[in-house]
């Protein structure tokens, strides 16, 4: 039996010697076979370990998205809403400055605002304006009434005596912005608001603004 690989062996020597270049061939289909093989495999590891990244992300992102709903459970929401103090009741002060007259219009409002979340918050500042729709806004006045903190479910009115420049006409409507600073257990926020007042039919309609300065408390 021995004898018998020897002597194979020893015809395949003999006819790799007498086809030398074929034997070189083979050997390079052999080294482009394993190459090729080495990249599948390696392609196959690199797409396995991104799916296993995109697990990650995935599952990271959820525990996020968890955290912030309990958060947002639990802390206070604020809603508001304006209304005239005395329906119709249009102020028109006349000052002279020079040869100048100076005309303001003066509106008083109720600003109601209610906690509709679950815990206190406490309101730190308001600031409100008010200027003909179409015109430059004017500066903001500060509230200075205190507001103790606001607990859940309560509400509170805050009494906005706005005037800016110029007189009513039979088309003109007025702008009113609102800014809110407030915070709760998690966080500080500021709530913008806009409203438009009708003086002939005494209609107030709230704008869409939307909310700045929200830092949800977990960082995605």
């Amino acid at each position: 039996m021995g004898q018998i690989i020897i002597g194979w062996w020893v015809v395949v020597t003999e006819w790799l010697k007498d086809h030398e270049s074929l034997a070189i061939w083979l050997e390079g289909i052999a080294l482009v076979a394993i190459f090729t093989w080495d990249r599948i495999d390696s392609k196959s590891q690199h797409q396995e370990t991104l799916a296993h990244i995109k697990i990650a992300t995935e599952q990271a992102e959820t525990a996020r998205l968890t955290a912030q709903s309990v958060v947002n459970s639990e802390r206070a929401w604020l809603t508001t809403s304006l209304r005239w103090r005395q329906i119709g009741n249009i102020v028109t002060l006349t000052s002279q400055v020079g040869d100048q007259q100076i005309i303001n219009t003066c509106i008083e409002f109720w600003l109601t605002i209610t906690n509709d979340g679950r815990t206190p918050a406490w309101i730190e500042t308001i600031a409100a304006c008010m200027e003909f729709y179409g015109k430059e806004k004017q500066p903001e006045r500060a509230i200075t009434e205190y507001i103790a903190p606001l607990g859940a479910g309560k509400d509170r009115e805050v009494l906005l005596q706005l005037c800016c420049p110029g007189l009513a006409q039979s088309d003109s409507q007025l702008a009113v912005h609102i800014r809110v600073h407030y915070r709760d257990i998690f966080e500080t926020r500021l709530e913008e608001l806009e409203f438009l007042v009708n003086p002939q039919n005494f209609e107030i309609r709230r704008l869409e603004k939307a909310r700045v300065d929200f830092r949800s408390s977990i960082q995605g």
